[in-house]
């Protein structure tokens, strides 16, 4: 667990640095089985807007034993789900362009797209089509959900 919320704080304070909202996003996070999508294969990580600025993620358990290339991915994954909740679009679209990113306009790629213009690699899909850093599928495969 130790190891896991290391990651994440670590990659929270880098999206928001990146973004320039250092404290202005409120972000709350819990390891818990109680989502059905935690019960699915590709099931990991949840975000939930409670009212802007402040958004929670859920995490499965399963994710404290992932590879870090996995963990990392979801993290980054995630965080661009808060990072797209919390910042108006038209900001958003416009520092993702200066930083050589086209953000689309559907929420899943969207997502990927934010962490790809924050870390500056794409988050890819592997085997099981689940995110990685590693190897995999870029960008998003579409019957996944765009």
């Amino acid at each position: 667990m130790e190891h896991f919320a290391k990651l994440l704080s670590c990659r929270w304070v880098e999206a928001q640095e990146a973004v320039g909202v250092p404290g202005q996003i409120k972000l709350t996070w819990e390891i818990t089985d109680a989502y059905p999508h935690f019960h699915k294969k590709r099931g990991y990580g949840v975000t939930f807007n409670d009212g802007r600025p402040i958004c929670h993620m859920a995490y499965a358990p399963k994710i404290l034993h992932a590879d870090y290339e996995r963990a990392d991915a979801i993290v980054r994954h995630e965080i661009g789900h808060v990072i797209d909740l919390c910042v108006p679009t038209r900001a958003l679209d416009h520092w993702a362009m200066s930083r050589g990113v086209v953000l689309p306009h559907t929420q899943e790629r969207r997502a990927d797209e934010i962490a790809h213009a924050i870390w500056g690699s794409p988050v890819r899909y592997d085997k099981d089509l689940v995110q990685t850093t590693g190897k995999g599928k870029y960008p998003r495969p579409k019957h996944l959900g765009l």
